[in-house]
């Protein structure tokens, strides 16, 4: 009996673990830039990173490739070049160099960031309002 119910057991475990796969992305994931385009950066020391962004959110991802994490931590010691950060979070300069090489970005400054793993950081931007025209009403 039980070799019998043992194979079911186990596909309904296995079910139930793979379920939670299934539900929609939610921001703070890395699951949620999927869908959304990469741009390139490179940093001074010339470590190359991936950002994407998804259409009208003010929060950023940066994907470092393994290789160049490597690079420019060597380049960076060899120079004795110490990274300026305001959030303290890895991977915070290609964010910075990704705001510069935007046009639709201007202005905008990194505001708070969490490490995802060693090579995927999340940054949230703040950028200035859009300029609207003041309207009034005279009654």
């Amino acid at each position: 009996m039980l070799a019998r119910t043992l194979p079911l057991i186990l596909a309904a475990v296995l079910a139930a673990s793979v379920s939670g796969c299934a539900r929609g992305t939610a921001p703070g994931s890395l699951s949620y830039y999927v869908a959304t385009p990469a741009y390139k950066v490179e940093t001074r020391c010339g470590g190359g990173y991936q950002v994407f962004q998804r259409p009208g959110e003010p929060t950023i991802l940066v994907a470092a490739y393994a290789i160049s994490e490597a690079v420019q931590t060597m380049c960076e010691q060899r120079r004795g070049i110490v990274p300026v950060s305001v959030t303290g979070v890895r991977h915070e300069e290609a964010a910075v160099e990704y705001i510069a090489t935007r046009p639709d970005l201007k202005g905008c400054t990194v505001v708070s960031g969490i490490e995802h793993t060693r090579l995927h950081s999340e940054f949230v931007l703040s950028c200035p309002g859009v300029a609207t025209g003041v309207v009034s009403v005279k009654g």
